[in-house]
């Protein structure tokens, strides 16, 4: 199964683009990063897409309050420990485990809920395999829990060094990142590696550096 993620901040209109995902692919996840979407009338809208991923960083201090929010729609809640990049001070001093507070008031929905693994794979472990929930880790570093796995994947048709610099804030947020790009940042020309990416997940979450209607496309092309 394949989706498309997206950041509110480098799209022009996050329903249109979500309509144009939709009818191509499966899931359409939001990112919110700092433009957290509370809108009652934006959410209504999104909702009705279907298969819609909303993500919820737990280090944030509204997030059980976002767990709320969406609980009370048919999103799929994303459940990420949260970037320090995009957080407060007061933020980045809540512990690692806060993300199983959240998790658990997920739980609470009736939603299917993803896990973002990236730095906390072995502490959501038990959580994750015990109540069969999807594991999403990003291109670049591995899943070894026993479950559903989506992969979260960076990529561009054509890689130059423009586009690089655009994602170097990224690329150095990677913990296991040492200069090679190739492994964190996917081209559609690559063909070995798509394969590889398709045989080993079940759901392919696509980010297209450039966020066009083009490149979903491509996207698409290369990974059914």
């Amino acid at each position: 199964m394949l989706g498309i993620a997206v950041k509110p901040s480098k799209i022009e209109n996050i329903l249109e683009f979500g309509k144009f995902v939709r009818k191509y692919l499966e899931y359409y996840v939001v990112d919110a990063e700092n433009n957290i979407i509370a809108d009652e009338d934006i959410l209504e809208k999104l909702d009705k897409l279907s298969n819609v991923v909303m993500t919820i960083q737990a280090k944030r201090e509204n997030a059980f309050e976002l767990v709320e929010l969406y609980g009370s729609y048919d999103f799929i809640q994303c459940i990420v420990l949260g970037n320090k990049y995009y957080l407060s001070e007061k933020e980045k001093g809540y512990g690692n485990d806060r993300i199983l507070n959240v998790i658990e008031k997920a739980l609470e929905y009736d939603v299917d809920v993803w896990v973002g693994t990236e730095g906390v794979e072995q502490l959501v472990k038990n959580i994750v395999e015990d109540n069969d929930l999807v594991s999403y880790y990003i291109y670049g570093q591995e899943s070894t829990l026993s479950s559903k796995k989506a992969i979260y994947v960076p990529f561009a048709t054509n890689i130059n060094n423009s586009m690089l610099t655009l994602m170097e804030d990224y690329l150095k947020r990677r913990r296991n990142y040492r200069g090679n790009w190739k492994e964190f940042i996917l081209s559609l020309n690559n063909k070995m590696m798509i394969n590889n990416i398709k045989n080993n997940n079940d759901i392919i979450i696509g980010f297209p550096i450039f966020p066009n209607r083009e490149e979903v496309l491509n996207f698409l092309k290369m990974m059914k």
